[in-house]
C-alpha cells in the first residue's frame, strides 16, 4: 500500500472525526472548511514524521535532514492548534486563514508528490 494512500486516508479520517466530535453542531460551510485544513496540517505532521523515520531507517541519523522535518512539524502542528483555538473562540474567518496558511502549501505537496508517484522520474 502506497505511503500516500495511507496519508489521504489518515486525512478523510481526520476530517471525519473532526466533524463527528467537534465543539460545534452546526454545520457552516466554515466550519467544514476548517475542518478541512486542519485534517490536511495533522496529516501533513504524520507524513513528516513517518519522513523521519524512514530517514533513520535507511540513512541513519541526518542531524540537519531531521531537524528541519521536526522544525516543519512543529510548525504545522502550531499553527494547526492556533487555528482550532480561535474557531473555538467564535474567530473562524482568522482560523480558516491561519489554517489556510500551511495547509495550501501541503496540499500543493501532496498533488506533486502523487504526479511523482503516477509519472515515475529517474533521477539518476
Amino acid at each position: 500500500m502506497s505511503p500516500l494512500l495511507i496519508l489521504l486516508i489518515a486525512a478523510v479520517v481526520t476530517f471525519v472525526l473532526l466533524r463527528r466530535f467537534g465543539p460545534d453542531p452546526r454545520r457552516n460551510a466554515t466550519d467544514i472548511i476548517v475542518a478541512g485544513l486542519v485534517a490536511v496540517n495533522i496529516a501533513g505532521v504524520l507524513g513528516l514524521g513517518w519522513f523521519v523515520v524512514e530517514m533513520l531507517i535507511h540513512d541513519g541519523v541526518m542531524v540537519l535532514e531531521i531537524l528541519s522535518c521536526v522544525v516543519a512539524m512543529s510548525l504545522l502542528a502550531g499553527t494547526t492548534a492556533g487555528a482550532l483555538a480561535l474557531k473555538r473562540r467564535g474567530r473562524k474567518k482568522a482560523a480558516v486563514i491561519m489554517s489556510g496558511i500551511t495547509a495550501l502549501p501541503a496540499i500543493f505537496v501532496y498533488g506533486f508528490l502523487v504526479y511523482l508517484d503516477l509519472n515515475p522520474i529517474d533521477w539518476r
